[in-house]
């Protein structure tokens, strides 16, 4: 979350804005605000307490169909994730399966009614793609610390400009959690430290030499995983690369 969260957007239950929790050590009072939220909800991950994943729904094609559907139209249907069901009146109900958007929350999503999990789709789906919907109830795990909104994710370029803003002109800062944690790399100051030497580091990191100076990964566990997520990133944007012919045009 440190690495791909811009922020986050606090809202009201109705999905209204209220303020926005800025990851930037520019503004110092966010940026521990945000540090504190992303340390409990990774808390909550360790202790198997977090769900992530897309909200799963029926969403109703046809409430109420006056006549039987005949056994091609139930095949067909089954073939394509649809599902008839005879209602108690005779009439018949066809339903699909449906994959909403992803939450995060403290509670687990399918333990809603279906109807339940179709509103608040449908709620979260007045934000922009790129924000995912967060809900730590009052009533769950971590409870205490109850957070409504939507995490800003950070574009691929945006995560790099991050990281190069963090060497020299906005370093990240120590931020002390509301609950110690157990893990001594899991309150690492920076998402991703890199070290900035006159001199060529260990030939084991990853480093890169520009206008006289070499630019490498810090040498531990934490820095280590952030670096791999971030290459695993840069590989689920740009795709595969496939042989592209170029184009040669010879004037004459």
């Amino acid at each position: 979350m440190r690495l791909m969260g811009a922020g986050i957007e606090v809202q009201k239950p109705d999905g209204r804005f209220v303020r926005f929790i800025e990851n930037d050590p520019r503004r110092p009072k966010e940026y521990e605000e945000f540090r504190r939220i992303a340390a409990q909800l990774q808390r909550l991950n360790d202790n198997r307490q977090l769900f992530v994943r897309p909200l799963v729904f029926n969403e109703t094609l046809i409430a109420d169909f006056k006549n039987t559907p005949s056994a091609g139209d139930i095949n067909n249907g089954f073939n394509m994730g649809l599902r008839w069901r005879q209602k108690p009146n005779g009439n018949y109900e066809l339903t699909r399966l449906q994959a909403g958007r992803v939450v995060v929350v403290n509670f687990d999503p399918m333990a809603l009614t279906d109807q339940q999990r179709f509103e608040l789709d449908e709620k979260i789906k007045k934000n922009p793609s790129g924000f995912v919907y967060l809900d730590i109830q009052p009533n769950g795990p971590s409870g205490d610390y109850p957070t409504q909104g939507a995490i800003k994710l950070r574009s691929m370029f945006q995560i790099l400009n991050f990281i190069a803003t963090g060497i020299r002109i906005a370093p990240e800062f120590k931020v002390r959690p509301d609950v110690p944690t157990e893990e001594p790399e899991a309150g690492a100051i920076a998402t991703l430290k890199i070290n900035v030497t006159d001199t060529p580091p260990d030939q084991r990191l990853p480093t890169v030499y520009y206008d006289g100076h070499y630019y490498s990964v810090n040498d531990t566990v934490w820095d280590r995983t952030t670096f791999l997520i971030l290459s695993i990133l840069f590989q689920t944007t740009i795709g595969r690369i496939e042989n592209v012919g170029i184009p040669i045009t010879i004037s004459k």
